[in-house]
C-alpha cells in the first residue's frame, strides 16, 4: 500500500468510529424496586410460587413496571426443582427514551434450579425460558396522544442466574436471627430471531444484606445494577440503559404439608 493511502484509510476508520458512536445512546436512572416472592409446600414433590413486583423510578417518584408471576414447583430432590408458570407485565413510560404509550406482555415460562453448597456458601443456578407476548400499541382515532392494542408479536428469551449466600459470623446454616451477605448475576438473552441474536436484552449484578426473620420470612435490602439494550429507541439509536436500583424483597415461604402426630408417650 502506497503511504498516501494511509491518511486516506485513517479518516476511513475515524468516521466509520464514530458513526458507531452515534448509533449509541446511554440513558441513566434510579429505581426503587419492592418485590415478594416465596414457594410454599403442599406436597412432599410439589408446591406454588408466588411473586409479585412494585417497581418506580426517579428513586420512587414514578411508575416504572408491575409484574405478577403466579407458578407451579415440582420438587425432585432438595437441590433440583423443575417451575412452569405465567408473568404478566404492565409497563409505563420513563425515562429520557420513555415508550410511547403504556404497555403490557403476557409470559408462559419454564425453569430449572439448581442448588448446591460450597463450604457455607449456598449456590442456586436458574435457567428459565420465557415465550413472551408483548402487546404492540398503536394511537387510538379518537385520541392520538392514548394508545390501543394493534396486535401482540412474539418473542423467545433465555435467562441464567447465579445466586451465593453466605451467612455471617460463625453460623454454618441460616436460620432465625442470622445475617447474610448474597450477590447475583442475571444475564437475558433474546433468540428466535435473527435480527436480535447479537443483542444481550439485559443484565443484573446485585449486592443484598439478608436477615432471617423467623423460619418462612427473610428480609433482603440492596443495591442493583440493571443495564438494557434496547435498539432503536433513542430516535432511531440503539439505547443503553443503566439502572441503578434499591431493592427490597420481602421472601416468605410456607410449609402447608400435613404434619404427622407426635407419637404419644
Amino acid at each position: 500500500m502506497k503511504l498516501r493511502s494511509y491518511p486516506l484509510l485513517l479518516c476511513l476508520v475515524l468516521a466509520v468510529n464514530g458513526v458507531a458512536q452515534v448509533q449509541r445512546s446511554n440513558d441513566a436512572n434510579g429505581n426503587v424496586w419492592i418485590s415478594h416472592w416465596g414457594d410454599h409446600r403442599i406436597h412432599e414433590r410439589w408446591s406454588f410460587h408466588t411473586e409479585g413486583h412494585w417497581r418506580r423510578t426517579d428513586l420512587g417518584a414514578r411508575w416504572q413496571q408491575l409484574l405478577l408471576r403466579p407458578a407451579v414447583n415440582f420438587h425432585m430432590n432438595e437441590q433440583v426443582m423443575f417451575t412452569a408458570g405465567y408473568s404478566y407485565h404492565a409497563n409505563y413510560p420513563y425515562s429520557t427514551y420513555p415508550i410511547e404509550f403504556r404497555n403490557w406482555e403476557h409470559q408462559l415460562w419454564q425453569q430449572v434450579q439448581l442448588t448446591h453448597t460450597i463450604g457455607r456458601v449456598r449456590v442456586q443456578h436458574r435457567f428459565r425460558m420465557e415465550e413472551r407476548f408483548l402487546a404492540r400499541m398503536k394511537p387510538t382515532e379518537a385520541d392520538p396522544a392514548k394508545g390501543e392494542l394493534d396486535r401482540y408479536t412474539y418473542q423467545n428469551r433465555f435467562r441464567y442466574r447465579v445466586w451465593m449466600t453466605v451467612p455471617l459470623g460463625k453460623h454454618e446454616k441460616v436460620v432465625p436471627g442470622v445475617f447474610t451477605l448474597n450477590f447475583y448475576d442475571e444475564v437475558f438473552l433474546n433468540f428466535g430471531d435473527a435480527s436480535r441474536l447479537d443483542h444481550i436484552n439485559q443484565n443484573r449484578i446485585s449486592a443484598l444484606l439478608g436477615y432471617q426473620v423467623c423460619g418462612p420470612l427473610n428480609i433482603l435490602a440492596g443495591y442493583l445494577y440493571q443495564t438494557i439494550q434496547r435498539p432503536g429507541a433513542a430516535n432511531g439509536a440503539d439505547l443503553m440503559e443503566l439502572n441503578s436500583t434499591i431493592q427490597v424483597a420481602a421472601v416468605y415461604n410456607l410449609d402447608l404439608r400435613k404434619k404427622e402426630p407426635a407419637p404419644k408417650p
